[in-house]
């Protein structure tokens, strides 16, 4: 008996000292945050409008969009505070391969974000619908959806909203999604307005780990700056080599790539390599032997017309009134095509292959390219040169870029630099044409 009653004083001192001491605590559950409800996606960015609309506003008015004054400064800030929406901080966006796409907005108020949206309820017709007990505005025409709950609403474009809206409502504090952790953490860009960055899986597909882009403008021009890391090294560099002189005629396509690919040619086991060689496969292209004939030099240019001579058969009757064939020429306007390469003695077994699948034709001393106009070829020391009227003037420069016409705007791509595993770049646009065929333009 003594023996228990000592047994029951000591546990019921040890249960004294545990509740005296607590050396637990009640686990307190934390309110996710906004970049934990962040979803997973292909592509994702951040964007501070009321920086970028600043950045914005020299090309808006160069351009007289329509109702410019809601783009603006001011009017982006006043309508923000009466709505509860917090622009001074970024805004999430996201988006995936197939086209949807959509963004979050912290949020100051929820109840004046409320009465916005029941105003523009009567304006757009947005139709009121619920998913498990969650009530949202959906605008049935773009297939846009809007919800909102605590600090931060929604905006979504696409055909999978419930498992958006499940990902992000149901999030947890501190989980934050890997590619948004990485992202967030990233120097590069980090004080641009606009910011688009990708880890997506056909990147990878080609060896690349990630991909960045920026926003930057002129008064007349979208910039996109871009920035690529391969896991591996590209094997390439920039240097100087011949390229065709374009003269005033810039409005066609063109191509001017200038590369040291030596290295590059040592390593067949490089991803690039062989996603390249499995990409050309798929269109009969004899990539690897194009590689090894290839000295890093490209130069194209298509634009306009040229005058060509054109040597044709005629019949006629001899003498003696029987028909033979002669041959003519005459002058004809023709597609104005020139092309250059660097090439080195593999190049001859590369173009046997090309004639064999039927990627060049001869026809008498001039070839076609595909669906190219007859060429003239023309093989001086290390250099191929592929043309259509007179002889194209080729002149020494290091730009390595990219032109080609889209829909009547012409579309500029700029390799800057690349060293190690990284590339860097600019594409350049005008945006008067986008603008007017997408936004009302007042002349």
């Amino acid at each position: 008996m003594i023996r228990k009653v000592i047994v029951i004083l000591l546990l019921s001192a040890g249960l004294g000292i545990l509740l005296y001491l607590k050396p637990w605590k009640e686990e307190q559950i934390q309110n996710p945050r906004i970049i934990d409800r962040l979803p997973s996606a292909d592509f994702i960015g951040t964007m501070n409008p009321l920086e970028l609309v600043k950045e914005l506003s020299g090309l808006i008015n160069y351009n007289k969009l329509q109702y410019r004054q809601f783009i603006s400064y001011d009017f982006l800030l006043s309508q923000s505070r009466s709505l509860g929406v917090n622009l001074q901080n970024p805004v999430y966006l996201f988006g995936y391969e197939n086209g949807n796409w959509g963004c979050v907005i912290e949020l100051n108020d929820d109840s004046k974000i409320e009465s916005g949206l029941a105003q523009l309820k009567t304006l757009l017709k947005l139709e009121k619908k619920s998913i498990e007990g969650l009530n949202f505005f959906y605008f049935k025409p773009e297939k846009i959806s809007v919800f909102h709950e605590g600090n931060y609403l929604l905006v979504y474009r696409g055909t999978n909203f419930p498992e958006i809206l499940k990902e992000i409502h149901k999030a947890k504090h501190g989980e934050v999604k890997s590619e948004w952790s990485s992202f967030l953490s990233e120097d590069f860009f980090k004080n641009e307005s606009l910011v688009i960055y990708s880890n997506w899986k056909k990147f990878k597909q080609f060896g690349i780990e990630k991909a960045m882009f920026a926003h930057d403008n002129d008064s007349s021009n979208f910039k996109l700056k871009s920035y690529i890391k391969k896991i591996s090294p590209f094997y390439l560099t920039t240097k100087s080599g011949p390229s065709l002189l374009k003269g005033k005629n810039t409005q066609g396509n063109y191509v001017n790539l200038h590369l040291n690919i030596e290295e590059f040619k040592k390593h067949p086991d490089d991803i690039l390599y062989t996603e390249l060689i499995k990409l050309s496969r798929k269109y009969g292209f004899p990539f690897e032997d194009f590689i090894k004939s290839w000295q890093g030099d490209i130069s194209f240019f298509e634009g306009g017309n040229t005058i060509a001579t054109e040597i044709y058969k005629e019949t006629e009757l001899d003498d003696e009134f029987n028909p033979v064939l002669v041959e003519k020429q005459r002058t004809v306007t023709v597609p104005a095509y020139s092309s250059l390469l660097t090439i080195n003695n593999n190049f001859y077994r590369l173009y046997a292959k090309l004639k064999l699948k039927g990627f060049i034709s001869e026809e008498g001393d001039k070839i076609r390219f595909l669906i190219s106009p007859p060429l003239t070829k023309k093989i001086k020391k290390n250099k191929l040169l592929l043309y259509s009227g007179g002889n194209p003037v080729v002149k020494n420069d290091n730009l390595n870029e990219i032109q080609w016409l889209y829909k009547g705007t012409k579309y500029k791509f700029r390799l800057q630099n690349v060293k190690g595993n990284e590339i860097n770049g600019t594409l350049n646009f005008p945006v008067r044409k986008i603008a007017k065929e997408n936004f009302k333009v007042k002349r």
